[in-house]
Order: structure tokens, then C-alpha cells, then sequence
């Protein structure tokens, strides 16, 4: 603080203009429609930025999770979005890759979907904007559902609850395409995760055992030896209320051609088994191991990993059994006990 009081002197303070900001550039809305959906989040969230062309309805959410379920929108009539994101994992599926139509095997692991209205990029590359757009890549998709608009479209007409279903939520020939994939974004975005026992424990609602609380620690405390710390470094990706920084990194897996990945949450982590972009990893102690020892050196791994030794961040087999115990921590009870 002495050193600072003597390293500078004011002057004076000279008068800024303030710059004047362009207009806010705002989405078309759609005619109010529908009864609106009371958004609620805990404390500790922040406030999501909903989509503003089509507001949350509860028709809407209705009508998404109808769709959501609904294998006929596949072109074999046998796969759904649920097909591959299963409520009881979190909405993930616990196979290394997703399986498509007439069986056909995929090369990417399902995310899972809660919190997504905090999320701006989507897929494992980010390669999508919108939810609404990674809906009707995958309805598209040869390896996924496979499925044309214009059948889809005339199967939902021809339907004998699906019309007036729309009708509710979008009003008068509302049976697009676009409103397909806005209703099942809009029920997706009320996938949230906000009641862990990590989130009672913020909340002074419960207590975290021993191990747990050493996980915590470990988790959010950065590996400087130079400054007598010890931890593990997570946080730098994985910190935030969700556990994720959202952002997209190279964390030093073999066999990927330096290519960066979305930084998963680790929310439900005990439910969303096996781990990475292509499900490599079938257990959190292999993922541990991973980062401890099976870091692999390239340009573009990520800074917090390129700054350690060269094999991985040294943890103790304890400290590893800790982090873990603090990962359980994050499951969300909702998910444990599917309602019916």
C-alpha cells in the first residue's frame, strides 16, 4: 500500500465526453400468444437473456416438449431429441456417441441440456447460434434423425392434436418449420439446474462433508508453488455458477488435431457419463487421471493446462478422491427421480 501511495501523483482530471451509443438492434417480436412463463431462477444465478422475437409462453413449452418426445419427426419414425438426452442423466445419454437412424453410430458424445439460456454457442464446436438452429440441424442431420421439413411439416398437419396445439402457442397457420424448432428451444430453455447440495450449501441450507468441503477447496484454488498453493486449477474453465466459462478449449486429448471443444458444465457430472467430446472416458477418476498425467503437449492446448508440468496438474490420489466427492455434489436431485 506505501509503495503504491508513492508511485504515482494526480495531477488533475480532465473532462470525457461520453460517447454516444448507437441504437439497440432488437429482434422482431412475434403477436403476444399464449400465456407467459414465469422464469425463475435461485439465488446466485444471473439473469438469462431470453429470446425476445418469441417470449415464453407456456403453450409454447408445452408444444416443445411434445415435439421433443416425438420420434415420427425422424425419418424412420424411431428417434427423438429424447432418444439421446435422457431426463434421468440430465438430459445427456450414456453412450460414448449417439446412435441415429436405422442404427447408424455418430462421433460426438450428447451434451446434456440444462441451463442453456445462459449459453450463446451450441454443439461440441459451437458451430450454432441458436437452439432453435441445433434443433433442426439434428432433425436434418443424415446421421441423426434424418428427417425432411416438408414431410415433417405435412405429418404435423395431418395430425389430430398437433394443429390445434400450434394454434394455441403461434396463432393461425402456425405449422412451419421455424415454429418446430422454436418450440422446442423454448422447452429446453426451461431445463434449469439450480438445487444441488453445492447450491443448498451456497444458500446455508446444508453442509458439506469433509471430503467434500477439501474438493471445494482444491477445485477453486489455483497450483502456484511459488505462492505455497496447491490446488487443482478447475475453476479457470469450470467456475461460475455453471461451472463453465461457456468458452472452448484444447485440453490435451490424443487423437484430436489440436481442435477445441466446448468447456462442458460439470452440473449432474455423476449423471452425464462417459466423459469428452467422444465420450472417451467412462468414469471421473479416468478424467481425473487425464488431467494429472495424460495431458498431451500442443500449440494449442489450453493456457491453465500449458502453464503446469508437462504430463498434467500433480494431485494426490486423495486430493483426486476429493475433487470427485465435491463433483457429486453438483447432481441436482430433480434428475435422480424422473417424473412421470
Amino acid at each position: 500500500q506505501r509503495s503504491v501511495q508513492n508511485a504515482f501523483t494526480v495531477r488533475g482530471i480532465l473532462p470525457q465526453a461520453t460517447p454516444s451509443r448507437p441504437p439497440k438492434q432488437t429482434a422482431e417480436k412475434k403477436p403476444g400468444i399464449g400465456t407467459p412463463y414465469p422464469f425463475r431462477i435461485k439465488k446466485g444465478f444471473p439473469i438469462p437473456s431470453l429470446p425476445e422475437d418469441y417470449p415464453l409462453t407456456i403453450e409454447r413449452i408445452k408444444l416443445g416438449k411434445r415435439l421433443f418426445n416425438d420420434p415420427n419427426l425422424s425419418a424412420d419414425n424411431q428417434v427423438s431429441c429424447a432418444s439421446c438426452h435422457l431426463e434421468a442423466h440430465a438430459f445427456a445419454e450414456p453412450k460414448n456417441v449417439s446412435i441415429g437412424i436405422d442404427g447408424g453410430v455418430g462421433f460426438r458424445n450428447s451434451m446434456p441440456l440444462h441451463n442453456l439460456a445462459w449459453k450463446k454457442k451450441f454443439f461440441w464446436d459451437g458451430r450454432a447460434n441458436r437452439i432453435r438452429d441445433q434443433a433442426l440441424e439434428a432433425i436434418e442431420s443424415p446421421g441423426e434423425m434424418a428427417a425432411n421439413l416438408d414431410t415433417i411439416t405435412q405429418y404435423l398437419k395431418q395430425h389430430s392434436q398437433y394443429p390445434s396445439l400450434f394454434h394455441a402457442a403461434f396463432g393461425p397457420n402456425a405449422i412451419t418449420p421455424e415454429h418446430l424448432s422454436v418450440a422446442i428451444e423454448q422447452f429446453v430453455l426451461t431445463i434449469t439446474s439450480m438445487d444441488s447440495k453445492f447450491d443448498r450449501f451456497q444458500r446455508g441450507e446444508t453442509q458439506l462433508s469433509p471430503q467434500e468441503q477439501r474438493g471445494f477447496e482444491l477445485f477453486f484454488t489455483e497450483y502456484d508453488p511459488r505462492r505455497n498453493r496447491y490446488g487443482a486449477d478447475c475453476f479457470h474453465c469450470h467456475g461460475g455458477a455453471f461451472f463453465s466459462d461457456f468458452q472452448f478449449h484444447h485440453t490435451g486429448l490424443p487423437y484430436t488435431d489440436g481442435q477445441q471443444f466446448a468447456t462442458p458444465s460439470l452440473r449432474n457430472i455423476k449423471l452425464t457419463a462417459p466423459y469428452m467430446h467422444d465420450g472417451r472416458f467412462q468414469t471421473l477418476e479416468q478424467v481425473l487421471n487425464h488431467y494429472t498425467s495424460g495431458i498431451q503437449r500442443s500449440p494449442k492446448l489450453a493456457p491453465s493446462l500449458a502453464k503446469h508440468r508437462r504430463n498434467g496438474i500433480p494431485l494426490s490420489e486423495q486430493d483426486q478422491a476429493a475433487i470427485i466427492a465435491f463433483l457429486k455434489s453438483l447432481t441436482d436431485p430433480q434428475f435422480q427421480v424422473v417424473k412421470k
